[in-house]
C-alpha cells in the first residue's frame, strides 16, 4: 500500500466494507496496513466491484517463485489466520474470478471453513483447491438477556465469586476496567506490557506479544482500531493493581479476541474466567452477541464456547490457467505435508511442468 490517492480511497472503501459486514479485524484495513508497514512488505489489494461498488477485497503479499507467483494474505504466519472481506457469496465468486485472472497460486493459512471465499474457490471451475485442518476456532453465541448463568453452572460461578470475596477481604478488591480510546491505552499500556511479560516468563513456550516488533505491531493495530471506535480491552485489577486483560476488537456485533494475558502471581483468582463472566454479563450493553476466541483451544476458551467448533484450514489453490494445475497442486501439498521446503521444490516442478506443456 504505497499511499497514492486512488489507493487511499480503496483503503477507505475496504474499511467501510469491513465495518458494514462485521469482518474480523484481522481481515480489515487497520490490521492490513499495520502488518504491511511493520513487515516492510508490498501489499497488493485485489478488489471486486459490482456496478462500481466495492463488494469484496483481498489484501495479499506476493512472491515470485520461478515462473509463477505465490500470494498470501497480509497477516500470514502471525497466528491469527485471515480471510478476504466479502459482502456475500456472490461477491466472493466475483473475487475468485479476479484472483484467477491474475494467475496467482494462493497459500492461505488458518482460514475458517465458513469463509465465503473458500467456498467460492472450491466451487469455481477455474481453481484447484486443497485444504488441511490445522486448528479449531471456538466461539460463543449469546442471546439477548443472557448472563454468565446461562453459559456456566451455578457452582462454577459461585467458586469465581468466592475467590473475589476472599480477595476483597484481604484488601485486594477485584475490579474491571474497559479501555476504548487511545488515551485509555496510553494510561494502561505499561501495565499491560508488565503483565504480558510476566506471563511469558512463566510459560517459556509462549511468545512475548507486547514487546519488540510484535509489540509495535499490536500497538499500531490497537491505536488504529481505537481511532475507529472499535477497540475493546477489558482489564482486571486487584487492589488497584493491573493483573490481567482481554484485548479485543468489536467487529459488528462480535467481540473478536486478539490477545489475553494475566499475572501468574494471581492465577488463583482465575482472571481468564473472571473476564469472560464480565463480558457475558455486560454483552447487551456492549452490543455483542458473539465471542470469537480466535484460533486454537485453551481451557478458558473451551469452557466459554459453544459445543461445535469451527475448523481452521491451510489452503493451497492453483488456477487452471497455470499449465497442469492439478499436478502442481498435488506436488505443492505433498511437499508441504512432508515438511520439505516448498518454495525450492515449487520452482523446480513449475519449470518442468511449463516446459512439458509448451
Amino acid at each position: 500500500m504505497s499511499g497514492g490517492n486512488r489507493e487511499i480511497d480503496l483503503v477507505d472503501e475496504w474499511d467501510q466494507l469491513s465495518t458494514a459486514v462485521g469482518a474480523r479485524f484481522t481481515d480489515g484495513a487497520v490490521y492490513g496496513a499495520a502488518v504491511a508497514e511493520r513487515r516492510s512488505v508490498a501489499t497488493v489489494l485485489v478488489p471486486s466491484r459490482e456496478r462500481g461498488e466495492l463488494r469484496a477485497i483481498a489484501a495479499l503479499s506476493t512472491r515470485r517463485v520461478g515462473p509463477v507467483s505465490v500470494a498470501r494474505l497480509a497477516g500470514h504466519g502471525l497466528g491469527q489466520g485471515g480471510d478476504a472481506v466479502t459482502a456475500d457469496a456472490s461477491a466472493a465468486r466475483g473475487l475468485a474470478d479476479r484472483l484467477a485472472e491474475r494467475r496467482l497460486i494462493l497459500h492461505l493459512d488458518q482460514m475458517a471453513t465458513d469463509s465465503d471465499l473458500l467456498h467460492a474457490l472450491r466451487d469455481h471451475p477455474q481453481w484447484r483447491v486443497h485444504t488441511r485442518v490445522t486448528s479449531d476456532i471456538p466461539m460463543l453465541t449469546l442471546r439477548p438477556g443472557w448472563t454468565a448463568r446461562d453459559v456456566r453452572s451455578g457452582r462454577t460461578l459461585s467458586q469465581l465469586r468466592s475467590v473475589r470475596t476472599k480477595y476483597a477481604a484481604a484488601g485486594d478488591e477485584v475490579r474491571f476496567e474497559l479501555l476504548q480510546t487511545t488515551a485509555d491505552l496510553d494510561r494502561r499500556w505499561d501495565d499491560m506490557r508488565r503483565v504480558a511479560s510476566k506471563r511469558a516468563e512463566s510459560r517459556p513456550e509462549w511468545d512475548q506479544w507486547l514487546e519488540g516488533e510484535r509489540g509495535t505491531l499490536v500497538r499500531a493495530v490497537l491505536d488504529g482500531e481505537a481511532r475507529a471506535g472499535r477497540m475493546r480491552v477489558l482489564g482486571m485489577t486487584a487492589g488497584g493493581q493491573w493483573i490481567g486483560h482481554d484485548i479485543a476488537v468489536k467487529c459488528g456485533t462480535t467481540w473478536a479476541r486478539y490477545l489475553t494475558h494475566f499475572d501468574p502471581d494471581h492465577a488463583r483468582v482465575q482472571p481468564g474466567h473472571q473476564l469472560m463472566v464480565w463480558i457475558i454479563d455486560h454483552h447487551d450493553e456492549l452490543g455483542v452477541d458473539r465471542i470469537h476466541h480466535g484460533r486454537g483451544v485453551t481451557p478458558v476458551k473451551k469452557a466459554w464456547s459453544d459445543e461445535d467448533l469451527l475448523d481452521a484450514v491451510d489452503v493451497w489453490a492453483v488456477p487452471t490457467s497455470i499449465p497442469a494445475a492439478g499436478s502442481v497442486l498435488a506436488v505443492i501439498t505433498g511437499i508441504t505435508i512432508a515438511r520439505v521446503r516448498t518454495i525450492t521444490a515449487l520452482k523446480r516442478v513449475a519449470r518442468r511442468l511449463l516446459r512439458r506443456n509448451r
